[in-house]
Parts: structure tokens; C-alpha cells; sequence
């Protein structure tokens, strides 16, 4: 997807505290279809083509990390104070090879190595759906256009919550505001941030140094740097996409539900196109990791969890509840097994 010579480390913030979970769990670890939100983002990132990933952490270390122990290498920073997003990313920084962070930045390095990275690739924990396709797109474009900054722009038909991007006749970027500094006209633009920004590392962290906390909620705003970085002769690359359910964020346990169901019949399609038959398919409920072969027939109701894997040819009766089993090629389950 890219040169060896574009080192590209992804930036995850995922040390929100997700307080409309109302939830003793961090908002990240919520599951979907039996992976951790943010292990959904992990592995979208790897099949992007995006190997090193930086994951900012609030509390809740080490259960993250233990909840993360099998997607490979992986390097945490702290964001001890939570001042917003711009202080999120300067906390990447602590993982970052010959970067230092601001000064306002209230973080540390907590294991892994420090990344070599020239460009990083910013994206929130919260958003499980994204498409790696489009990430890779928008990566692809920016390394191609040399982008020393960029925005995945989404066009939204509901864009209440989200920053807009705000343009000039030119199709310029001219900066990113907040639903909460919006003006009313700001707030009927409907080309939104989508939250994944790419940077030159050095640029972005040049920028980082220099923004302020002027603003409604008094928080460093990543979003700032562009306004800036305008200001400083470097005006930002924006790439739009239409697809902007793939960046639907999670903030409470009813988008998490909504979420998840969309994510069950995309997995459902997939092993249909694969040679698998659900009857009542929208009844099924099963895994990512789950494993199914051709021309098995599954019952109504099933719940397939954990590493089940279902051989070919198989029939499996309804309301059946299978985790972490291995079914052989040719077998009959009945209905009601558990």
C-alpha cells in the first residue's frame, strides 16, 4: 500500500472515560459481536496495511492491555489529565522516536518500543465499524499528494455532534470547528470530521505545540492544528467520502446495540457468500472469530461464540449454543443443544 520508506504509526485514543456506558468497564472494551471495540479499530488498522499502532490510555491500564494481549505488538501512553484531543494526540508523542511532547501534555510512555514514524495516522477507539478499504484510500492519497496534513471528510446527512469542516469557495480547507463553537450557519454544513486525521509527524507536533485551550469546553483541540497550520502557509489536504456510517461512534449502550446488529449481518453475508446457509439469518447471533464450511445449514436462534469451528456439511438445530467448541465435518446437532 505504501513505501517502506513511509513509516506510518497509527494513533488510537482510547482514554475516554464513557461515562453514558454507565459502565465499570472502559467505554473501549465494550464488545461487539465478542471483540473489544477498540480491538475492532486494531484490526482494521492491521488490514489497512498499518502495523504500528500507538494506543492512548486514560486509566484502566492494565485491563486494556490484558484485553489486548493477542493482537501483537502493540505500545501505550498515559493521557493522565484528559484535556481533550489535542492533548490526547501530544500524549502519543511519549511513544513516538525523537518527538517531544508539549509541555501540556500530561502523559508517559507504559510499555512497548517507541515508534519510528514520519507520517501517523490518527483515528478514535470508539469507532468499530470503520473500513480499512477507505482507510487505506485516504492513506494511499495523502502519501501520493505528500500531505503534510489531512482530514477524512464524511458527508453527513445528520451532522449534529460532529466537527464541520469549513471551506472556502476554492474547496480550501480553511479550519474545523466544534458542534459547540459552531455558529449557526457552521452548523448546517453538513461535510463533518470523521476523527481520522493523517499528519507529518514533525509538522503535526510543531502545530500541537501551539495550540491553546481558548475555546467552550477549554480542552487542547486537535482539531486546532488546522486553522494553524493554514496560518503557516501549509493548508490541509481534505478527502471526502460518502460512506459515513463506517465512523459512527460509540457513546452509549444503545449505539453500541445498533452497531453490533449491523456488524452481525455483515458477518452473516459473509459466510452466506461463502456457502453457508442461516434460516431466520437475522436470528443468529455469532462471533467474529467463529469459523463455519460450506454447505452447513444453520437453525434459527443459534448463538456460535468464542473459537467455535463448524466443519462442512453440517446441520445445526435450533436455539443451539456453541463456545470455543470444534464441530466435525458432517454432523447433526439438535435443537435446544447447549
Amino acid at each position: 500500500m505504501h513505501s517502506q520508506n513511509d513509516t506510518i504509526a497509527a494513533v488510537v485514543l482510547a482514554a475516554g472515560k464513557g461515562t453514558r456506558m454507565k459502565s465499570e468497564l472502559p467505554k473501549v472494551l465494550h464488545p461487539l459481536a465478542g471483540r473489544p471495540m477498540v480491538g475492532h479499530v486494531i484490526q482494521t488498522l492491521d488490514d489497512a496495511g498499518i502495523s504500528e499502532k500507538c494506543i492512548v490510555v486514560g486509566g484502566d491500564v492494565d485491563q486494556l492491555k490484558n484485553a489486548l494481549s493477542g493482537f501483537g505488538s502493540l505500545t501505550f501512553t498515559l493521557q493522565r489529565d484528559r484535556l481533550g484531543t489535542g492533548e490526547a494526540v501530544a500524549c502519543a508523542g511519549f511513544g513516538l522516536e525523537g518527538i517531544t511532547p508539549p509541555p501540556y501534555a500530561s502523559g508517559s510512555l507504559l510499555s512497548g518500543p517507541r515508534l519510528k514514524s514520519q507520517y501517523v495516522l490518527i483515528c478514535a477507539g470508539d469507532t468499530p465499524a470503520m473500513d480499512a478499504a477507505v482507510l487505506a484510500d485516504f492513506v494511499k492519497t495523502c502519501l501520493a499528494q505528500k500531505a503534510k496534513l489531512a482530514v477524512l471528510g464524511m458527508n453527513h446527512p445528520e451532522p449534529k455532534g460532529y466537527g464541520r469542516l469549513i471551506t472556502n469557495a476554492q474547496n480550501q480547507l480553511l479550519k474545523i470547528v466544534e458542534e459547540k463553537d459552531a455558529s449557526e450557519s457552521e452548523r448546517l454544513v453538513q461535510l463533518c470530521n470523521s476523527g481520522v486525521i493523517f499528519a507529518e509527524t514533525q509538522h503535526l507536533f510543531s502545530l500541537l505545540g501551539a495550540i491553546t485551550q481558548s475555546n467552550a469546553q477549554k480542552e487542547y483541540y486537535l482539531t486546532d492544528c488546522f486553522a494553524l497550520s493554514l496560518d503557516r502557509g501549509v493548508p490541509a489536504l481534505v478527502w471526502k467520502t460518502d460512506d459515513y456510517s463506517s465512523f459512527d461512534g460509540v457513546n452509549d449502550r444503545m449505539q453500541l446495540s445498533r452497531l453490533e446488529l449491523r456488524m452481525l449481518d455483515k458477518l452473516r453475508k459473509k459466510w452466506m457468500s461463502e456457502g453457508v446457509t442461516f434460516q431466520m439469518a437475522s436470528s443468529t447471533y455469532l462471533d467474529v472469530s467463529v469459523r463455519i464450511g460450506q454447505d452447513t445449514v444453520i437453525g434459527p436462534h443459534a448463538s456460535l461464540t468464542g473459537k467455535t469451528e463448524i466443519g462442512r456439511n453440517c446441520e445445526i438445530g435450533s436455539h443451539v449454543a456453541l463456545k470455543d467448541v470444534i464441530i466435525p465435518d458432517g454432523t447433526k446437532l439438535p435443537s435446544g443443544t447447549v
